[in-house]
């Protein structure tokens, strides 16, 4: 009996292995479609325009309610509530500092991780580089980022004490791959399909839907912001490439390591970065790339056409920096965990592209008639 039971566990333990090595042979991080259903046909359909007309119509709703403030604090929970607590004290205590000095924040970078890890020590001389021109004292940058910020946390940390009282020169923004991440996961959840690492039509639709919502979210944000700091000139970075993550290809590296990889001692072995599960994850276009492209486009049209937020807003993308001139793919010296620029060598060639972008506008000479306002003018208060 026992030698029984120890040739079944033998058999099973085999059929495992090669299970899984078919598995590992198979996978494609989410390029192959599930057969079972239309995702390839959806993927494929162009999207629907956004035309200048809607975006004018719809593009506040959904914000500003009590419900969506209440939706973002039960979403993030308590860690989340720290970090703002953090930016809301920095907010206060760069103003406070600023004001007494007739001084103005030179620049605030607002959005999600991406731009919370502009405050990373490693990242430090990067940032100088970028932002420091005229600037005196690294007070007068503001890093006002919370990594996992969609568009509708971007715009509730606005109105509730995250956004400065001291004139802000320039205002750079990035937000949203988060939005596209959420629906994604949550269609990932709920998809019946028993087949791992396939586009399913649940989780290509949900992308897709998302879409608009988040074109709506960025342009809410930039009005936002123009009633907060009326003179400040306003840059709104197009949402940079992203690709998917598979776990099961970065099984030699721990998770926890995946955010701050720096150097070689923290990539996966040479055998699973020649893999076509690892290099997988770079491929461009995918679902999410169809998706950003369309927003990226329809917020510009927003600023340049339709002007949201006056005159003094621009659209820049520096996607290009981060993809291969030869196949498009993601480059991944540069933007190792298919999302994150790397750290700090993705950076480096990220802020050079927004510091370009920033010497080429025109000056702002409105900002000696901005007077530092109260507290209370503020839209909303503090939690």
């Amino acid at each position: 009996m026992f030698t029984m039971i120890i040739s079944v566990f033998f058999l099973l333990a085999m059929t495992a292995k090669e299970t899984s090595a078919a598995d590992d042979d198979r996978l494609n991080s989410w390029i192959d479609f599930c057969a079972s259903d239309g995702s390839k046909a959806l993927y494929a359909k162009p999207f629907e325009p956004v035309l200048s007309m809607d975006l004018m119509a719809e593009r506040r709703m959904g914000h500003g309610e009590e419900t969506t403030a209440k939706k973002v604090l039960d979403d993030r929970g308590q860690f989340w509530r720290t970090k703002h607590r953090n930016l809301q004290a920095d907010a206060r205590t760069k103003s406070m500092v600023l004001n007494k000095r007739k001084k103005s924040i030179k620049v605030m970078l607002y959005g999600d991780s991406i731009t919370e890890y502009w405050s990373y020590e490693v990242n430090k001389d990067a940032l100088m580089e970028s932002f420091g021109r005229d600037v005196d004292n690294e007070r007068e940058i503001f890093v006002n980022g919370i990594s996992g910020d969609e568009t509708s946390h971007g715009l509730y940390r606005i109105h509730h004490g995250a956004f400065p009282t001291a004139t802000v020169n320039d205002i750079v923004l990035l937000i949203g791959t988060n939005d596209l991440g959420r629906a994604f996961r949550s269609a990932f959840k709920r998809s019946s399909e028993k087949v791992p690492e396939c586009l399913s039509e649940e989780m290509v639709r949900a992308i897709r839907d998302e879409t608009p919502k988040v074109v709506q979210g960025i342009l809410s944000i930039v009005e936002d912001m123009r009633l907060m700091s009326p003179n400040s000139r306003i840059v709104v970075l197009g949402i940079l490439p992203r690709g998917f993550r598979n776990p099961k290809a970065w099984k030699t590296v721990s998770q926890q390591s995946m955010p701050d990889m720096e150097t070689s001692e923290n990539l996966p072995t040479r055998e699973v970065l020649e893999s076509r599960a690892f290099m997988g994850q770079f491929s461009q276009p995918n679902v999410f790339s169809k998706a950003i492209d369309f927003i990226n486009d329809a917020v510009k049209r927003g600023i340049e056409v339709a002007k949201v937020g006056g005159s003094r807003v621009y659209y820049k993308e520096c996607n290009d920096v981060f993809l291969n001139e030869d196949d498009g793919n993601m480059k991944f010296e540069i933007i190792k965990d298919a999302l994150h620029p790397d750290k700090p060598r993705g950076y480096e060639v990220f802020g050079k592209c927004i510091k370009e972008h920033l010497d080429q506008l025109p000056e702002n000479w409105e900002f000696k008639n901005v007077r530092v306002r109260d507290r209370e003018e503020q839209i909303g208060e503090a939690v």
